[in-house]
């Protein structure tokens, strides 16, 4: 096509196919491909080879105009999704158009392990074929290490999977929210180590965010006219999206700061190509999580969507991790979860009821507790979990079973026990009394806490490990409810009273303990099925605050809940950070 012609469509992006990704990945499951029977070292080689002939600069650009269209069908999709399916019942998952975020960061992280020039331009659909095949790759190999009729595959099979396809379910400005909750405590450090402190690191990010938003999405319209294809691109739409994406260093420096706090933020999130040659599997840490903006001479490529947002919530743990204050940070840094899980509880129980940071006496030990709350109708002890996941764990089965059962003991396992020990020992007169962080002495009878029900709300997101998979890992009884930081706050937007909170996680909890897979089924006992907290939350709210008795698969239920509850949220301005 000669770039000076019109283009080709003008309707975009209607043109435009969103099925035909998932049509190739269908045909490569079917083994129409030289590397279908391939393994994953002669998979990625091959990969890099078409990166390197292709060139660096000319395979980021494509990923981008790949993500420009995604998001503008998927915004199109949502318009349409609003109107349709009003109860939230038999909802089955939306087909995501293009290539999963996961495996677009991937081939991001693949492209930085390069620095070439074009030899031979590449179109994008052979990149994205090698990376659907490496998707593919897993699959036949999660299956053969695996049963699909274990009762165990599914909390081993599905981290991987997730690895693979979906970003965490949380919203970007959460991701700012606890960036800034961890490390606010930590300023002076983070100005030593870094030269520049967590507020600097947010409002440098917001202010970028709001130039490259509508800088990218007022693209996406013009580059869709020269796209045939979400596969095929014309040069012309290369080099409009080269032009948009692409930025010296004075013009982020004109639009955000000139000062030497920008230099070093700019420097401390930057990531050149060719740097990145540890950088392997989907699994492995991309280099993106912890530099978002990628640098090629004087430019700088402008973040994907989210990435910088998600690098900032977790980056700096590294730094400061690996410091002198090492020690006191270990301590400490969990601080922020406990903190936030009581903001967000007190939005809809009284302040009187919750009691945080609290200790008791038990077999001679001063112990601590995180937050109870003394409701009279149905007590809560809730123990918070800031615990990371370890990269064994996130392979699945891939890191081993054991790695994963491991995580999940000292994760949700110790939470749970934390949480049970003060629950018994109250009922069983062990535990009179506890004392508040303010030095007040709580009394407490064995009939107050009778009833206790246990929360566990954890600092990262665990995927369906939390939603569902634990239960088939930890003998636990009773059952408690486990959810993590970005989800509660979520609920305790969409459910504004006590008793509707409350009994939302009863019946959520019994959505858990009859999720246990039978061989050969599909979760026979279960009346619906997610990894997702929120997409519970929707069927429950759409149902008239009940969980309807023929609602089955549920996946994308509640992507538009958390979207309005996080606006909302935001609208009043209720997150910590503020300009």
């Amino acid at each position: 096509m000669n770039i000076n012609e019109g283009p080709p469509f003008a309707n975009s992006p209607a043109h435009l196919d969103p099925s035909e990704v998932h049509r190739r990945d269908e045909r490569l499951q079917r083994g129409n491909h030289p590397l279908a029977n391939a393994d994953r070292d002669e998979i990625l080689s091959s990969l890099l080879r078409t990166i390197r002939t292709n060139g660096t600069r000319r395979t980021l650009t494509q990923f981008y105009v790949h993500n420009l269209l995604r998001m503008s069908l998927l915004r199109q999709a949502d318009q349409s999704r609003a109107m349709s399916n009003p109860t939230g019942l038999e909802i089955s998952p939306e087909q995501d158009p293009g290539l999963p975020p996961r495996l677009v960061q991937f081939g991001v992280g693949i492209a930085l392990r390069t620095d070439t020039e074009t030899t031979d331009a590449q179109s994008f659909e052979q990149i994205v074929t090698h990376l659907l095949e490496i998707k593919n790759w897993y699959a036949r190999q999660g299956g053969s290490l695996l049963p699909l009729d274990s009762p165990m595959a599914d909390p081993y099979f599905g981290m991987v999977w997730r690895e693979l396809t979906t970003l965490r379910h949380a919203s970007g400005f959460q991701m700012l929210e606890k960036g800034y909750r961890a490390y606010k405590p930590w300023e002076q450090e983070m100005e030593a180590l870094l030269g520049f402190s967590i507020e600097d690191a947010v409002y440098y990010t917001r202010e970028l965010t709001d130039w490259i938003t509508p800088r990218l999405e007022g693209q996406d319209t013009e580059v869709a006219r020269w796209c045939p294809s979400l596969l095929d691109f014309s040069q012309k739409a290369i080099d409009l999206t080269d032009e948009a994406v692409w930025v010296s260093e004075e013009t982020l420096v004109d639009w955000c700061d000139d000062s030497p706090r920008f230099q070093n933020f700019l420097e401390r999130l930057v990531v050149e190509p060719g740097t990145a040659s540890g950088f392997q599997t989907p699994v492995d840490v991309n280099p993106l999580e912890r530099a978002p903006f990628i640098r090629t001479g004087d430019e700088f490529l402008l973040p994907l969507p989210r990435t910088v947002l998600y690098a900032l919530a977790s980056t700096f743990y590294y730094d400061l991790i690996d410091s002198e204050y090492q020690g006191e940070f270990q301590l400490r840094f969990g601080d922020w979860l406990e903190e936030w899980t009581g903001d967000c509880l007190s939005k809809v129980f009284s302040k009187d009821d919750i009691v945080r940071n609290y200790t008791y006496e038990y077999d001679g030990e001063e112990v601590e507790g995180d937050i109870l709350i003394l409701h009279d109708d149905e007590p809560v002890v809730i123990e918070c979990k800031g615990k990371k996941l370890r990269a064994e764990t996130r392979k699945g089965n891939f890191g081993g079973i054991d790695a994963i059962k491991e995580d999940i003991k000292r994760g949700i396992g110790n939470a749970y026990h934390q949480a049970n020990r003060l629950a018994t020992g109250v009922q069983s007169g062990q535990i009179t009394e506890i004392e508040t962080s303010d030095g007040t002495t709580v009394g407490l009878e064995p009939s107050s806490l009778e009833d206790a029900r246990r929360w566990l709300v954890l600092g990262e997101s665990y995927g369906s490990i939390a939603t569902r998979d634990f239960a088939k890992i930890l003998d636990m009884s009773p059952v408690p409810y486990v959810c993590d930081i970005y989800d509660l706050q979520v609920l305790t937007e969409v459910l504004e009273t006590q008793e509707r909170l409350l009994h939302y996680v009863r019946q959520r909890t019994r959505q858990t303990t009859v999720q246990l897979r039978r061989p050969g089924t599909q979760y026979a006992n279960s009346k619906t099925f997610s990894s997702d907290e929120i997409d519970y939350l929707a069927v429950y709210k759409r149902n008239g605050w009940e969980f309807p008795p023929g609602a089955q698969r549920i996946t994308g239920a509640g992507d538009n809940l958390r979207e309005d509850a996080n606006d909302s949220i935001m609208d009043r301005g209720e997150f910590r950070f503020t300009f």
